[in-house]
């Protein structure tokens, strides 16, 4: 039975009958639990109210009148979208781990490394958002939300925020090793550049995890909104979402465009058949959706205002598709595997005759041949079983011939990487294997 208490919360303290109720009430009604009672309480703490929260707190949009009422939702869109994304991010990164593992041609690098806890995170991004469906009250009118649901979602969308963050900061440490690989063996300036981006990236990702966990002081109340309304008896000092939001979001999309344009402007410099190279400019601007979503998320969400809950699912989309493709961006040499074989034959590259054994690998170093108008080499066609692999011919040397002993660790990954193509073993010509090690 319900009993008069006197209680104090983060406004101030009142004689009043606590509620005792076991179902949770609509935002903008009166509280029927006590914690319904409490998260009223943060409202009107929030919004500088002195009211008594058994009242209820005030919402926007308020409940239309029955006659004028409408039940929507946005709900089950988001779970079939979430659901989307993880199969084709976890079918996109289990390909190309799978490739690294069990072919005997090639092995894991710093990339496939840094694209697992970059995976986990991108999966755990939706994987939250059905959460917030089910048990916070996404997609729906916040007048159709309870107090309980939207302290869930509160929860949920402050750890999103950050699983985000460190998700694409993952990723991109990913993509800027496999570009540190494609980029080491053409000239120093390069290795520097994409070590000093490594630098930056590791930098990026420990701001995000600190400015996103200490945006509160105390931290926690940006996350358990109930404890403020018990325990605080002034207003939390907090850095805004919209601060916090967009400063991470500027970063992230200039790291994007900047990781985007290394093997674009690398490919540009190499003599190739045009449609081979229009072809690879194709599979690397996929990554550039990844860009795109970031921007536009970026723009969706300063437009972001009332109704949140069913409002937000533009950001909310545009998030996804700068996840997913930031995903899939940092496994592109797999999608060349993708590209109809039509396309190949209309460029006319001939397959390579391959031996009895199929493909063999031999010790050695390849040795770039560039010039000043950036020529590495020509262009090729050849196709291994699962891999597309017609990127850029280089011209095998023996390391004894080179002093193999006094060649880089980073030169010695990416000559690691060549396979040897031809009818014979005298054959000279090697292959460029995506991001093989």
């Amino acid at each position: 039975m319900a009993t008069p208490q006197l209680v104090s919360t983060a406004t101030q303290t009142f004689s009043t009958i606590l509620p005792s109720g076991s179902i949770s009430a609509f935002l903008g009604t009166p509280p029927a639990t006590l914690k319904d009672y409490y998260i009223a309480s943060y409202f009107l703490f929030r919004f500088g109210m002195k009211t008594d929260p058994i009242h209820g707190s005030p919402v926007s949009p308020k409940r239309p009148p029955p006659e004028a009422y409408v039940s929507e939702t946005n709900g089950p869109a988001i779970i079939v979208s979430m659901i989307a994304s993880i199969v084709v991010m976890l079918l996109i990164t289990s390909i190309r781990l799978g490739i690294r593992l069990f072919n005997r041609g090639l092995m894991m690098g710093l990339d496939d490394l840094f694209i697992i806890p970059g995976i986990i995170l991108a999966v755990a991004w939706p994987a939250l958002q059905i959460c917030a469906v089910v048990y916070g009250g996404a997609g729906k009118h916040m007048y159709d939300v309870t107090y309980e649901e939207y302290s869930y979602f509160k929860l949920y969308a402050n750890v999103d925020k950050l699983l985000f963050f460190l998700a694409v900061g993952f990723i991109k440490l990913s993509i800027c090793f496999f570009n540190r690989r494609l980029t080491s063996i053409t000239s120093k300036p390069w290795r520097i550049f994409n070590n000093c981006f490594i630098a930056a990236l590791v930098a990026y990702i420990l701001l995000a995890l600190f400015w996103c966990i200490f945006q509160c002081n105390p931290p926690y109340a940006g996350w358990n909104i109930i404890r403020v309304a018990k325990e605080l008896k002034h207003k939390p000092q907090c850095i805004s979402d919209n601060v916090v939001g967009s400063g991470l979001s500027v970063i992230h999309a200039l790291m994007d465009f900047g990781l985007l344009s290394v093997p674009l402007i690398v490919l540009w410099k190499v003599q190739m058949n045009w449609m081979t190279k229009a072809r690879l400019f194709f599979v690397f601007s996929i990554g550039g959706m990844s860009a795109i979503g970031s921007v536009v998320r970026q723009v969706e969400q300063e437009r972001l205002k009332g109704d949140i809950l069913f409002n937000f699912v533009p950001l909310q989309n545009w998030t996804l598709i700068d996840l997913t493709f930031g995903v899939v961006a940092a496994s592109l040499p797999i999608l060349s595997a993708f590209i109809p074989k039509s396309w190949k034959s209309a460029i006319g590259s001939k397959k390579s005759t391959q031996p009895s054994n199929g493909y063999f690998k031999k010790s050695g170093h390849a040795k770039l041949q560039s010039g000043r108008d950036g020529r590495i080499g020509k262009g090729s066609g050849t196709e291994s079983d699962i891999t597309r692999t017609d990127v850029i011919e280089l011209t095998y040397q023996d390391k004894k011939d080179l002093g193999w002993d006094n060649v880089s660790d980073d030169t010695r990954e990416v000559a690691g990487s060549l396979e040897i193509v031809g009818g014979s073993h005298q054959a000279r010509t090697t292959t460029w294997v995506g991001q093989a090690k």
